[in-house]
């Protein structure tokens, strides 16, 4: 996806804030359950931080962070939105590493 005059902001500058929101707080380091909270207040803030710096003021953000310790099993995320495709959109970053699971979301809705 790219800028459009509806949205007013660019999809893959949200996609890159994801990732790099995932790379700073979690770097080489492997799944510690004890730091959770760290790892999730860290990606969070930092991705909506940048995300709204590059949004108009008509779009409202929310950024969701799902972690899971990489054991083997599966999981499954789901969401559905009801809203206006020209105008809002969602973006998702997926990383894993040896250890763990990391998705980030960021949903962008005109008010």
């Amino acid at each position: 996806m790219t800028e459009t005059p509806e949205r007013g902001y660019n999809t893959a500058d949200v996609y890159k804030h994801l990732k790099a929101a995932v790379d700073m707080a979690v770097g080489p380091g492997e799944y510690q359950h004890g730091k959770l909270d760290e790892l999730h207040t860290n990606i969070i803030d930092y991705a909506t931080k940048k995300i709204t710096a590059i949004r108009p003021a008509s779009v409202k953000v929310v950024v969701t962070c799902t972690i899971v310790q990489n054991s083997g099993d599966g999981f499954h995320i789901s969401n559905t939105t009801l809203w206006d495709d020209s105008t809002d959109s969602v973006v998702t970053f997926k990383f894993q590493n040896q250890s763990m699971n990391i998705v980030v979301s960021a949903y962008l809705v005109h008010s």
